[in-house]
């Protein structure tokens, strides 16, 4: 059996044994070949809410650029990891460590949950031992492009 390649509109598809000519078009609309999925990097997408999640993620790894666009003149409340904390994941209690400016550009190789279920950014690398956070929100900061992984 001898197997071909085809790429049609970005989609790999494979072709079994093939005799003659074979016009692809009809054979891709008759439904007798599937599609095969393209694996797709993870993104961030907003809700409803404008609370930005992983699309096509698994867990809360995805290395992305983000900018801030919060309009507050005091800048964006960056939290910093309280590791004494009875609860590590209300975030939002942690104390602010600093404030990012409009426009400031931010890396974050992760988007957390806190205990209410809300992301926030993991400000930072992921070798960063104290990490701020920051609402991962469309009314505080916008994805620019992902990065390279390892991040």
């Amino acid at each position: 059996m001898k197997l071909r390649t085809l790429i049609h509109s970005g989609v790999a598809i494979l072709i079994g044994a093939t005799v003659g000519i074979v016009n692809i078009p009809s054979v891709l609309d008759s439904g007798k070949i599937a599609q095969v999925a393209v694996a797709a990097e993870p993104y961030p997408q907003a809700d409803e809410n404008g609370d930005y999640y992983i699309v096509n993620g698994q867990g809360s790894g995805m290395p992305y650029e983000w900018e801030v666009v919060d309009p507050d003149p005091n800048g964006l409340n960056c939290r910093e990891l309280d590791r004494s904390a009875r609860n590590i994941n209300d975030i939002y209690n942690f104390p602010i460590r600093t404030a990012l400016p409009t426009g400031e550009r931010i890396s974050s190789p992760r988007i957390n949950l806190d205990d209410r279920g809300l992301p926030w950014l993991w400000v930072g690398s992921s070798a960063t031992r104290y990490p701020c956070f920051v609402r991962a929100n469309s009314r505080f900061v916008r994805p620019i492009r992902p990065l390279p992984k390892p991040f």
